[in-house]
C-alpha cells in the first residue's frame, strides 16, 4: 500500500509567469477524458457497426485492422486524420456546423505506432485488446481503446 507523502504539485516560474505543475491533477484529467471518449464512441455507433460488417466483407481480422474514430480538431487527431485521409476537406464539415471526424478501418500496427507518440497507455491497451472489433477513439487530447 502506498503511503501518502503529501501533495506532489509544484509551482515554477516560466517567462515571468507562475505555472502549476500537478501530476495528480493531470492524471485525473486524463482519466476523465478517456472516460468521455465513450460518448464519442456511442455517437458513432452506427458507423462502428458498418465497419464491423466491412471488416467481414474484406476478410480482415482484429489482428490486422482497427476501427478508428478520430476528431480532426483534436491536437493529436488532426495530423493522424491527415495521414489516413489525405486531401479530405475537413473545413466543409466545420462550415456545416459539424465537428469533423475521420472514421474508418486502419492498420492496427500503424495505429499502435502512432499512439506511441502521444498516448502510451492507449498503445499498451491496444497491444492486448481483442474481440470482434477494436475501436480506437482519438478525441479530447487522448486516445481510448474499446473492445466490441
Amino acid at each position: 500500500m502506498d503511503v501518502y507523502d503529501g501533495p506532489r504539485a509544484t509551482v515554477h516560474e516560466v517567462d515571468g509567469a507562475l505555472v502549476l505543475d500537478d501530476p495528480d491533477a493531470l492524471g485525473l484529467i486524463i482519466a476523465i477524458e478517456k472516460h468521455n471518449c465513450r460518448s464519442t464512441l456511442l455517437l458513432n455507433i452506427e458507423r462502428v457497426i458498418h465497419f464491423i460488417t466491412r471488416m467481414a466483407v474484406l476478410g480482415k481480422t482484429v489482428d490486422e485492422v482497427v476501427i478508428v474514430i478520430i476528431n480532426v480538431d483534436d491536437p493529436h487527431g488532426g495530423p493522424l486524420a491527415d495521414m489516413l485521409m489525405p486531401g479530405t476537406d475537413w473545413q466543409a464539415f466545420r462550415d456545416a456546423g459539424e465537428v469533423p471526424f475521420a472514421r474508418g478501418l486502419a492498420d492496427r500496427d500503424g495505429i499502435h505506432a502512432a499512439l506511441m507518440h502521444f498516448d502510451e497507455m492507449a498503445a499498451e491497451k491496444l497491444t492486448t485488446a481483442s474481440g470482434n472489433a477494436i475501436v480506437v477513439v482519438v478525441d479530447r487530447g487522448v486516445a481510448e481503446i474499446f473492445e466490441i
